[in-house]
């Protein structure tokens, strides 16, 4: 199992080991002495479901590492920045992270979504994760877990003049558009059906699909146009439209008859059936079109990773409400997804390595 161990670990950063204590992960040394023993302990933790009582037992039984539970969560809380660290650096050896586009000087692309997660045996959703990434820093900047009544809203974040709001169709309200606004930072928001009406300068109501009919695929096109507030005021919003190719049109066709079956909602209107054969995102932006859907696309790359994360993975329930463990917890998931993206990418799996990280224990250290 060393083998395998060290086949893992070509996938770290060059510097890993001694990023652990420079990022405060491995100041003490008692009974986890070296960074390959952290790491173990931290990915028994996120396999085994973020409990510490487990990961304890795991590593007694594994390591011959004796840690009650309150010193395997010391341990772990501490490791956050350095598991990071070495997610993004098992992203970035691998193409997985994006180089940061020169026009955008300053800003921050924040990456605003939910997941809803069910536990164990549950037949619906029992809770719903909140967070806030920025795309280009590779950095976690909020993570919090509610209850499914709390709702899916750009009102929950604080927004400054330096950020551009990414978001999908859920957040893409007036009431969210107003908020980043209020906070002088910008936004792309994907529009879903009837989300509100559109203007023209004189207050008449503006008919998009009449507008963009003649695209082709992959063409694009920009509408200035405006919303109205519940005062009556109109405020402005640019609208950049894409139409999708065949194929993918095709897909989102079947994915929403797949909705609607699960849900046991109503058939979708012929409009909204049409509405989404594009691409449609509201932006106060002055970027080109191009530029525009160039980062809203950049999110995709992030969003797989995310996908792997629930899938492959499972969320599963946040073990602690606390910053540092709730952050440890989330980047040692997502340190996971990414060594598992690194080898497919690269290898096929060997079954060692397939009970390495599907199984995922410590048995790099039973010779």
């Amino acid at each position: 199992m060393t083998n395998s161990w060290e086949e893992v670990k070509k996938y770290l950063p060059g510097d890993w080991e001694k990023k652990a204590r420079e990022l405060g992960a491995l100041l003490r040394r008692r009974e986890i002495k070296t960074a390959d023993e952290l790491l173990a302990l931290n990915l028994l933790h996120v396999k085994d479901g973020g409990s510490y009582q487990a990961t304890s037992s795991m590593m007694k039984l594994t390591a011959g590492i004796s840690l009650d539970k309150n010193a395997v969560y010391c341990r772990i809380k501490a490791s956050w920045k350095w598991l990071r660290y070495l997610t993004e650096g098992v992203c970035q050896l691998q193409g997985i992270t994006l180089p940061k586009p020169s026009y955008l000087g300053d800003k921050h692309v924040r990456l605003i979504d939910a997941s809803d997660i069910s536990l164990k045996g549950s037949k619906s959703s029992d809770y719903r994760l909140h967070y806030d990434f920025d795309l280009f820093e590779f950095q976690c900047r909020s993570l919090e877990m509610t209850t499914v009544k709390e709702g899916e809203k750009l009102t929950r974040y604080t927004v400054q003049p330096t950020d551009i709001i990414i978001a999908d169709r859920t957040y893409g309200t007036i009431t969210g558009m107003e908020h980043v606004q209020s906070g002088k930072g910008s936004f792309i928001l994907r529009l879903r059906s009837k989300a509100f009406k559109l203007y023209d300068s004189k207050g008449v109501h503006f008919e998009l699909l009449a507008n963009i009919n003649h695209l082709k695929a992959y063409e694009s096109t920009d509408i200035c146009c405006f919303y109205k507030l519940p005062t009556g005021e109109l405020r402005p919003v640019r609208i950049v439209v894409m139409k999708k190719d065949q194929q993918a049109i095709e897909q989102s066709r079947r994915k929403m008859v797949r909705t609607t079956v699960r849900k046991q909602k109503k058939p979708a209107s012929p409009d909204t059936i049409l509405i989404n054969e594009y691409i449609v995102l509201a932006t106060n932006l002055d970027y080109t079109k191009e530029q525009v859907l160039e980062l809203y696309r950049a999110r995709w790359q992030i969003e797989q990773v995310f996908f792997r994360l629930k899938s492959l993975f499972e969320f599963g329930e946040i073990p602690n409400k606390k910053f540092d463990s709730v952050m440890a917890w989330f980047y040692g998931k997502l340190l996971l997804a990414a060594l598992c993206e690194a080898i497919v990418r690269t290898e096929c799996f060997s079954p060692e390595q397939e009970k390495l990280f599907f199984g995922f224990t410590s048995q790099k250290f039973m010779e």
